[in-house]
């Protein structure tokens, strides 16, 4: 990794997310061996969004996830719901399982100079895109290096709160 990815990646890894065939089941497993009871569901999480982008094409995907917390690790579980994804990719080569690591950006800017530094590096953009105001995301292909995708995002002062909610049991809304 590049020194200026390594300034900001290294400091925010918060979030480990597995692709799931069904949340509610995988909420259930998840819940039995690891005793997280709380989980934030959000729906068609790709709708409205801008700049979505699949492997160098505009992007027509659309996913759910579940959101929850251990400590500070924010664990998600998505789910593909349509269209052209690196979920759906996923799910057909290697099944429901561990597929990407997050990294929170504190800022746009640090965001930009992550995602432009895993680019040079050989990492290209698989998938992302964007909630206007409120934050951008992108999973960057690190599958060959590590076993896995890295997503790198940076979300509004709005939607840190919301994370704290949820980190207190509170069930939130994304609006």
């Amino acid at each position: 990794m590049s020194d200026a990815a390594a300034r900001f990646v290294g400091k925010q890894f918060d979030q480990v997310a597995f692709v799931v065939d069904r949340l509610e089941p995988a909420q259930e497993k998840f819940g039995a061996l690891y005793g997280i009871s709380n989980w934030n569901v959000w729906r068609n999480l790709a709708d409205g969004q801008i700049n979505k982008a699949y492997r160098g094409t505009p992007g027509d995907y659309q996913f759910s996830c579940a959101y929850a917390y251990v400590g500070d690790l924010q664990v998600e579980l998505c789910q593909h719901d349509g269209g052209r994804s690196i979920y759906k990719d996923w799910l057909d080569t290697r099944g429901p399982s561990l597929h990407h690591l997050g990294f929170r950006l504190d800022t746009r800017a640090e965001y930009e100079a992550a995602a432009a530094s895993f680019v040079a590096q050989g990492a290209p953009l698989a998938m992302g895109g964007e909630i206007e105001n409120t934050g951008v995301w992108a999973y960057f292909d690190t599958v060959d290096q590590l076993g896995c995708y890295t997503e790198l995002y940076w979300s509004a002062p709005h939607v840190l709160k919301i994370f704290e909610q949820m980190k207190r049991g509170e069930q939130v809304s994304l609006t």
